[in-house]
């Protein structure tokens, strides 16, 4: 703003100024030339010398400068000097600008001639910067005003538009960095609208990931003290066992006993094992043909319990799958089935539909409350006691096949009807 003033004060106004002031006195000279000169302005000076051809230069001059104060025209230096009547001769005006201190004034005046006359035509015009001097004040204070008022509405724009939508974003972000998502979500209409948005969808995120984490969290406490509990257990038993054998306490069964439970230890800690391998990030994914793998795992657990009898029903089919989690899924699906099973008989069918893969596990088994089943794929949650001493259940079977089933894309169903326990496992194709 400033340079912009610097540059009318110095060179716009003062063109502009000095061509609207000149214009009175060329409209005059272009009357007399077109004799017109009834109609001209009485504002206007017009001087008149006749045969100026015969004047020498000083007489001129001393001539225009009498007829120029008897109009009350009184200048400080006044001279037409011989360049300027050589141009006259030429048929070319002269145009000239001189001082009148005394009045505070600046004459601009045009000289031509119109045949054998000398024409003098010319105004009074108010010394600019004089004019300037008073007009500058007011100029200054209605810039002042202008940037003011600029400035203000810049100031109410930016607030509402950029100050307060940060304010709300940096506020909505600090209570984010302090897990404080329940805020209603900022929702801003300008240039910060996308920006609101990313800070809504990662309050979305984060609130989804603290939610997990503390349900994974409570899981782990669950876990260990679960994992405590069942540890414990066989733990005192050995102990007792071997107490008893120091005291003297002799018992026929004292091998059998501590080699079951050293069994149950054993089982446990591969459960676990089991139970750890879901946490992995990263799958190897290969084609595998399902039939051959659930016929070599029921070939592996009948060696457990030869006289179990299975009823197998499997179309094979190709899955892209992790073998290694397939196994433990079909392993624990089918020593769960021998545990429980009344009759010792477990049915196993299985095939494609939908664009997935489905096996379903049936055995004859004691019905379960609604709440316990609805929890039996819950850590360590067992719910029945083995008929199978060799078989011990830990609670952790079912817990490692829906885990692993997630980790493949798969999902786990249980259910009962007419004193049936029903498992049914989907597996995607791919």
């Amino acid at each position: 703003m400033l340079a912009v003033f610097g540059l009318f004060y110095r060179y716009l106004f003062p063109t502009y100024y000095y061509w609207k002031m000149e214009q009175p006195v060329k409209t005059a000279e272009k009357k007399i030339q077109n004799n017109q000169e009834a109609q001209l302005d009485s504002a206007v000076v017009i001087v008149k010398i006749p045969e100026y051809q015969s004047f020498s230069e000083t007489d001129l001059n001393d001539a225009i400068s009498f007829k120029l104060q008897r109009q009350g025209i009184s200048l400080n230096k006044f001279w037409v000097d011989q360049a300027s009547l050589a141009k006259l001769t030429q048929q070319e005006a002269v145009q000239r600008l001189y001082n009148q201190s005394r009045q505070g004034t600046d004459f601009y005046t045009r000289y031509f001639h119109k045949g054998q006359t000398l024409y003098l035509v010319g105004t009074s015009i108010p010394n600019f910067r004089q004019a300037l001097s008073i007009m500058l004040p007011l100029v200054l204070l209605a810039v002042v005003l202008f940037l003011l008022i600029l400035s203000g509405l810049l100031y109410l724009i930016v607030r509402k538009q950029i100050i307060q939508p940060v304010n709300r974003l940096v506020q909505r972000t600090s209570q984010i960095s302090q897990l404080d998502f329940a805020e209603t979500p900022v929702e801003e209409t300008n240039e910060l609208k996308l920006l609101s948005q990313s800070i809504n969808q990662m309050n979305q995120s984060l609130q989804q990931h603290e939610t997990s984490l503390l349900k994974r969290n409570q899981q782990l406490k669950n876990f260990a003290g679960n994992l405590a509990h069942e540890i414990k257990t066989p733990m005192s038993v050995m102990q007792l066992l071997v107490d008893s054998e120091k005291m003297g306490i002799t018992s026929p069964t004292f091998l059998a006993d501590l080699d079951q439970q050293i069994h149950q230890m054993n089982q446990l800690v591969g459960q676990i094992l089991n139970f750890s391998q879901q946490e992995k990030e990263a799958l190897t994914m290969t084609e595998v043909a399902i039939q051959p793998v659930i016929l070599q795992e029921i070939q592996q657990a009948q060696k457990i319990d030869p006289k179990f009898q299975f009823t197998v029903k499997i179309a094979d089919c190709q899955l892209t799958t992790n073998l290694e989690l397939l196994r433990i899924i079909l392993l624990n699906l089918i020593t769960n089935g021998m545990k429980y099973s009344l009759d010792k008989r477990l049915e196993i069918s299985g095939k494609e539909k939908n664009g997935a893969y489905y096996v379903t596990f049936k055995n004859n088994a004691n019905n379960l409350e609604a709440e316990l089943l609805a929890h039996l794929a819950d850590p360590f949650v067992v719910g029945e006691t083995s008929r199978n001493q060799h078989l011990a259940g830990t609670g952790l079977g079912l817990s490692i096949v829906q885990e692993a089933l997630v980790a493949l894309g798969g999902q786990l169903e249980l259910r009962q009807a007419d004193n049936q326990f029903i498992a049914v496992i989907k597996l995607p194709l791919k």
